[in-house]
């Protein structure tokens, strides 16, 4: 373990690129990645990934504009500790899901949740049926949402802002499969 790597929890995860653009569109990131409870580390390839986000354009309103993407705020609170395959095993994994995935960043984060026996955070239909056929714990962008909610208690308003920016920002809505999906029109609707 490097110097800058923190010690593993009971409730380490990785976090996919899909899942922290949803997070960074939420415009509560930090709120969210520090009331989930979990240890967070990010993946290079997903760090390298994530280069883009959409914000809202203030000269046209109802339109957005696309900025880059700056991941140093949340690593330099400590919110999000780099990682990547740091031994063979993890790297023949992470080969083995390249052949799986386009994405480099699911390749990674499912190479290191299994091999470390983390928790992978990811909103990839694909990613989340291959993680949990192989037998790995898996949270999504909604799960992540529904916990912060209920650990931080913000108001409604709070809450359904939160979800209309990742909606319209991360153009993210979940799909009526996931557990969440019900609370995540319901909340919604309100404010």
């Amino acid at each position: 373990m490097s110097r800058k790597q923190r010690p593993a929890t009971a409730q380490t995860a990785v976090i996919d690129a899909c899942c922290l653009i949803d997070l960074l569109a939420s415009g509560q990131a930090e709120s969210i990645l520090r009331g989930t409870g979990y240890t967070w580390y990010l993946p290079t390839a997903v760090r390298d990934e994530v280069k883009f986000v959409r914000e809202h354009d203030p000269e046209s309103p109802g339109l957005f504009k696309i900025v880059q993407a700056d991941l140093r705020p949340l690593i330099g609170a400590g919110l999000l500790s780099v990682c990547q395959p740091d031994h063979a095993r993890e790297a023949a994994r992470f080969i083995h899901f390249a052949g799986v995935f386009r994405s480099e960043g699911e390749a990674m984060c499912l190479a290191i949740a299994e091999c470390r026996h983390w928790t992978v955070a990811t909103d990839d239909r694909k990613a989340i049926r291959i993680a949990r056929e192989a037998g790995m714990s898996v949270v999504s962008c909604p799960a992540l949402i529904k916990n912060w909610a209920i650990t931080t208690r913000p108001s409604a308003t709070k809450i359904s802002q939160v979800l209309s920016e990742i909606q319209f920002l991360a153009q993210f809505r979940p799909n009526p499969s996931m557990p969440e999906y019900d609370w995540w029109v319901s909340e919604s609707a309100r404010s």
